[in-house]
């Protein structure tokens, strides 16, 4: 299985949704994605409620790798991808859904349309600080098409496994 790093154009990615949906995607560009994501001041020892990182939300025809998340600051950060849905799969609340509390900057986070990550800055110092997140990867122009005899799989929203 090819690494995302090594995508070209033309390659076939096999995205599998939450639930089991399989689409398969053709990349047709490629660019680099540096997103500086700058929170409000966070008081000592306390903690930001979950909120959609929605700068991270391509359009339809991309995808995006997340391969790093650098926090500037003494602080934690909790991820939810997908946020959770409703019974019906109508509305989402960031407040439910699958958690991952990063204490390493790599990750494997794969974002498509309407499946931005979450996020929730914890404080635990004893000082106000304003958190700033840095999100490191790459942004995949993409078309979807049949499916094909090769492809790489990129499971979107859920933990990585």
């Amino acid at each position: 299985m090819k690494s995302p790093e090594d995508f070209v154009v033309g390659d076939v990615i096999e995205t599998v949704f939450v639930g089991g949906a399989k689409k398969y995607l053709q990349i047709t560009g490629i660019d680099d994605i540096f997103h500086r994501d700058r929170h409000s001041p966070l008081a000592a020892n306390s903690t930001e409620s979950f909120a959609a990182v929605t700068a991270l939300n391509p359009p339809i025809d991309q995808i995006y790798w997340i391969y790093e998340i650098e926090l500037d600051g003494n602080l934690r950060m909790l991820l939810k991808q997908p946020a959770a849905t409703n019974r019906w799969g109508t509305n989402t609340s960031p407040q439910g859904g699958m958690i991952w509390d990063l204490f390493s900057p790599k990750v494997d986070i794969w974002i498509a349309q309407d499946y931005p990550p979450n996020v929730q800055i914890v404080n635990d110092i004893n000082v106000t600080i304003t958190p700033v997140l840095f999100w490191i990867g790459k942004r995949f122009g993409v078309r979807e098409v049949a499916k094909p005899s090769a492809y790489t799989t990129a499971k979107i929203g859920g933990l990585p496994e």
